[in-house]
């Protein structure tokens, strides 16, 4: 026990000193200032606070990644340093840019396995410590690993809520503004693994199950990032969202199913990588191109405003408003323009009564007293004309 206790204090450490862990911290920051400075320019003001791409993750990050460790270690997984090196780099590598679309497990996991393939031919050239063969054992537990972690990205997608994604606005070809939603999420797990060197002696004949040739035993613990982002223009956010994390699941599955088939027949391994990749990016194509054949959702109508966001903590979430609602009454104004609304929220400074058209098309009506200090604009953001002043609005 006394020396599984110094290993565990040991893998801790090891994850800390992991450059993927201050890599997560640096990416998301300035991602986040990036949008962050996006949002007061077309909106006038900051929507969402810095390092809302992590929100709604972390708590399921660290179970998830606590299942992972409890279930490595029960099992005696090894995985070879290169691996570990390879998703490092390949992280890194796709996440440079401030976005996340590469940041899936298929992406890092996949091109980490294709660069391992290659192996043999530059084996020579790596310090002695990264020169010993990649078991059957060690590929299909890094590929099974890829599949569970698309069963995690397909959670997170699973789960996104109508406060969790960013709205933008652009002009159409038609020259209108016209608004859109990016989801985009990064989560960081822990993971664990052994490693051939530490105090650790095996307990039962069967473990570790990936054996490495050793003796003796530690722990390293080292993060994973794993991320999404992807834009929805013809539909309400979480509903894409819902419905693309049921592809991923299925996918998941599949990846897990022929990676677990890897370990009776060599070529499955591959296989699986192969599904992986041309499965995730098969579905993000099949996605956008059925969004975009659903045509433009926050867009200009004369039924009235479409709501774009919902500012938190403003009266409009008070009032319960929700994205992809139509305000068509203020105050019994009938409403078509931006100037339109906040002239007929002016003429009532202590109330205001809005008829809303729901996502079933159903009549709802939604009213508030208004108090000093509550936001001018209710807090709502329209797909309309970043230029327009409501302050002008008389």
């Amino acid at each position: 026990m006394e020396d599984w206790l110094i290993e565990l204090a040991k893998g801790i450490g090891r994850f800390f000193l992991n450059p993927l862990f201050y890599w997560f911290i640096i990416i998301t920051f300035f991602a986040s200032t990036s949008r962050i400075k996006q949002e007061r320019k077309k909106f006038g003001s900051k929507i969402y606070d810095l390092y809302d791409e992590v929100y709604g993750t972390r708590l399921l990050s660290l179970l998830f990644g606590l299942g992972l460790i409890a279930v490595s270690l029960l099992l005696g997984v090894v995985l070879h340093n290169l691996m570990i090196i390879g998703l490092i780099l390949f992280t890194i590598l796709f996440s440079i840019h401030k976005k996340f679309t590469w940041l899936s497990s298929a992406y890092t996991f996949g091109f980490t396995t294709i660069a391992l393939l290659f192996f043999p031919y530059y084996r020579d050239y790596l310090p002695e410590l990264l020169q010993s063969d990649i078991t059957v054992y060690q590929w299909v537990a890094f590929t099974t690993l890829m599949g569970l972690l698309l069963l995690f990205e397909a959670v997170i997608l699973l789960k996104v809520g109508q406060d969790q994604t960013f709205p933008e606005i652009m002009k159409s070809k038609r020259g209108k503004w016209v608004g859109q939603h990016r989801i985009k999420k990064i989560a960081l797990l822990p993971f664990g693994t052994l490693i051939p060197a530490g105090l650790i002696t095996p307990f039962a004949e069967w473990w570790p199950v990936i054996e490495f040739g050793e003796n003796t035993y530690g722990i390293l613990f080292f993060p994973i990032i794993i991320g999404f982002e992807h834009v929805i223009r013809g539909s309400l956010p979480v509903k894409a969202a819902k419905a693309f994390s049921q592809s991923l699941f299925i996918l998941g599955f599949l990846v897990i199913g022929f990676s677990i088939s890897g370990y009776f027949m060599g070529v499955f391994t591959i296989v699986s990588v192969v599904v992986a990749l041309i499965g995730r990016e098969w579905l993000s194509y099949r996605w956008k191109l059925k969004d975009q054949a659903r045509g433009i959702l926050f867009s200009p109508n004369s039924q009235g405003l479409k709501i774009l966001a919902i500012i938190p903590g403003s009266p409009a979430e008070d009032l319960g408003l929700l994205i992809g609602e139509t305000i068509v009454k203020v105050n019994g104004e009938k409403i078509e323009e931006q100037s339109e609304f906040y002239q007929a929220l002016q003429m009532n400074s202590a109330f205001c009564k809005l008829d809303i058209i729901d996502e079933r098309g159903e009549l709802r009506f939604a009213q508030r007293a208004l108090y000093q200090g509550d936001h001018h604009e209710l807090g709502i953001i329209f797909a309309c004309d970043p230029t327009f002043d409501s302050s002008d609005a008389s």
